[in-house]
């Protein structure tokens, strides 16, 4: 348990005991886990439940927390990244991809995404389409399923297993009844990423669309995953296209951008 900033506050008149509050809050999210209560997040910062109530709804406000509409527990949002982005400046993934996605979408003739995951969705942070009159339309800030796509199941088979059983109990949540079959699908195509080295969803998202992904290694040690897909429209890459020719190119990208 981290001390109370209220200590701090008291002795330092320049110290902003509301700011560190919230900060407080943001980092006692710790990697690989699921959604936090107020009372978790209450006894990890030290700081009364009362306070804490409020600073998750500020935050959640803002956009730095998300809130699970079921259970009322939270976790990081997508305007946390807006921030560690300064943090990764030094090594800025998506700086390096881009150029090299474009070549890979021209060369290919398909369309290329770079994403992360929120929650049981993958939220696209970069992508590049090929020049083709038909393409995968999708553009950055856009919001996939994890549990259908070729870029979320290769996220979902090299999540760590704490963080991935934790997976599994939101997307149980989200699906329902559903959820026994698509599990099952989802276990097989982490056993097929394993032995292959990277995923597919073949009209499993969307009907008309083909798509194999993969993950990126971590260039920085707690970085959340990084995966890249490559899609394209059925009329123009078969499954047996995808695996002989996209899969093994697109996992060549994927050591250029983090050797």
């Amino acid at each position: 348990m981290q001390p109370s900033p209220v200590d701090d506050e008291e002795k330092d008149r320049l110290f902003v005991g509301a700011l560190a509050r919230g900060l407080y809050v943001l980092a006692a999210f710790q990697p690989g886990e699921g959604a936090l209560s107020n009372q978790t997040l209450a006894q990890r910062t030290a700081l009364p439940k009362s306070t804490v109530s409020r600073l998750t709804y500020t935050l959640t406000k803002l956009g730095y927390l998300s809130q699970d509409h079921d259970t009322g527990y939270y976790r990081l949002g997508l305007a946390v990244l807006a921030l560690g982005s300064t943090v990764l400046g030094s090594y800025d993934i998506r700086r390096v991809a881009a150029p090299l996605m474009r070549d890979f979408a021209m060369q290919h003739t398909i369309s290329v995404s770079l994403g992360m995951r929120d929650g049981t969705d993958i939220v696209y942070l970069e992508t590049c389409r090929s020049q083709a009159r038909v393409s995968v339309q999708l553009t950055v800030g856009s919001r996939v399923p994890l549990a259908s796509t070729a870029i979320g199941r290769a996220c979902f088979s090299i999540l760590p297993q704490a963080e991935r059983s934790q997976l599994e109990l939101e997307l149980a949540q989200r699906y329902g009844r559903d959820w026994g079959a698509l599990s099952g699908r989802l276990q097989a195509i982490r056993s097929q990423y394993q032995q292959n080295g990277y995923s597919e969803s073949f009209g499993e998202f969307e009907g008309d669309v083909m798509a194999v992904g993969v993950a990126l290694p971590s260039p920085v040690p707690g970085m959340p995953v990084v995966c890249l897909n490559a899609s394209g429209p059925a009329f123009a890459f078969t499954p047996e296209l995808m695996r002989s020719q996209i899969a093994p190119a697109l996992m060549q990208l994927a050591r250029q951008i983090v050797p």
